[in-house]
């Protein structure tokens, strides 16, 4: 048997050496490239943060740069040689440039490699980006521009038309916010014309009657908020209503009769705070122009035979809203329709029952109806024609959200 030359053991060394040199190069890639993943997910973070932080300090009337700066430091990048934070407000590139809504923050950080110096590779660089929306207060319709829409997230016949009437709705929709099965329940021979914004439910239909074919149906809609987010601001009367003959001045009607009081036929523009029942009787004629009803606390009852002429503010505001019962006021509304009644103006009343009667060939509804349930009664029809431009805008509240 031949022996190992010392040639043989001098190249099988070389081999292994080689091969430790190799393992260690490939344990520092190992290591420092988790070590720069590592630190590009905490920038990454941090950059989010600083986005932001800058976007609510934009909406609050702050500094949003030094907001944004403030976090990213707080989150352990700052403009310290070892990384750089940059803000932009608008961005200064991408698809949301020049828009001052938004927030770009850009972080590079520095990551020092412990093994890739062996191969000249002495630091690793990070930069990640974040862009945030600062969204301001804005003004829109309710439930998307609904004409009909209730408000109960539960429950079978969150909404309900039944007797013999043709329901017409134009300009705007149905909405039932409800999640039942049969969150809209027709019966009765009741039937649904709704050419502009169909019939939408979170929830499920239950249809016995009929529904015009140019009407769509949509379920399985997203559900807004209960109770509702955007709601107006509580409006104030200052002073009492005063009744001067057949005339009312608005301001605050507190009584244990119902409102107006006997003899009232004219309601000044303005607001009234009501405490006490609107009871519109038989015969009884109001008329109203740039007129808010807030109904603080009692219910609404209107006979079919009255005759009522009442309009929301053009301007203001209030500027659409006609009628309004806080969530502190869960009372019910009952209007029965007359040929020669006519209201202009949003109808909310989120916590309460309301029931609407038609009139044949009746179109007194050029309204947004807004209850915690609808009922669609009687054997005449139910005409509502809505348009934004008469209605109500709410609130809408300020917003930030991480866009990039």
């Amino acid at each position: 048997m031949k022996k190992r030359t010392n040639t043989e053991r001098g190249q099988a060394l070389i081999l292994i050496v080689l091969g430790v040199v190799a393992l260690i190069g490939l344990t520092g890639v190992a290591v420092d490239g988790s070590l720069a993943y590592t630190d590009r997910r905490q920038a990454q973070n941090a950059a989010d943060a600083a986005a932001l932080s800058g976007a609510l300090a934009y909406i609050r009337g702050q500094d949003a740069q030094a907001a944004a700066l403030q976090a990213a430091t707080q989150n352990g990048y700052a403009n310290d040689g070892e990384s750089t934070v940059t803000v932009h407000q608008p961005p200064v590139d991408g698809p949301y440039a020049g828009n001052m809504q938004y927030i770009q923050v850009v972080i590079t950080s520095k990551v020092q490699a412990h093994f890739g110096a062996v191969v000249g590779l002495e630091e690793i660089n990070n930069t990640v980006q974040a862009i945030a929306r600062a969204k301001p207060v804005t003004q829109d319709n309710m439930v998307f521009g609904n004409a009909v829409v209730a408000l109960k997230p539960d429950g079978r016949g969150a909404m309900r038309s039944h007797g013999n009437n043709d329901l017409k709705v134009y300009g705007g929709g149905l909405f039932v916010n409800s999640d039942d099965d049969c969150a809209f329940d027709q019966m009765g021979n009741s039937s649904i014309i709704a050419p502009n914004g169909g019939l939408n439910a979170v929830g499920g239909v239950c249809l016995r009657g009929s529904i015009d074919p140019a009407s769509h149906i949509d379920t399985g809609v997203s559900a807004v908020p209960y109770p509702p987010i955007s709601l107006p601001p509580t409006p104030l009367c200052t002073t009492e209503a005063v009744v001067d003959g057949n005339t009312m001045m608005p301001g605050s009607y507190t009584s244990n009769q119902s409102f107006p009081p006997r003899g009232v036929d004219t309601l000044n523009p303005g607001i009234y705070c009501v405490d006490a029942t609107f009871m519109m009787n038989a015969h009884d004629r109001l008329v109203g122009h740039d007129v808010v009803i807030y109904m603080v606390d009692g219910n609404i009852h209107w006979d079919g035979l009255a005759e009522i002429e009442l309009t929301a503010p053009t301007t203001g505001p209030f500027a659409g809203l006609l009628i309004y019962m806080p969530m502190t006021n869960d009372e019910g509304i009952i209007l029965n329709g007359n040929m020669n009644s006519s209201l202009v103006g949003t109808i909310l009343a989120p916590a309460s029952d309301v029931q609407l009667n038609g009139t044949m060939n009746s179109s007194m509804y050029h309204t947004q109806v807004i209850g915690y349930t609808v009922d669609l009664i009687g054997d005449a029809d139910i005409v509502i024609t809505y348009n934004d431009a008469e209605q109500y805008e709410a609130p809408v509240p300020p917003a930030v959200e991480l866009v990039q």
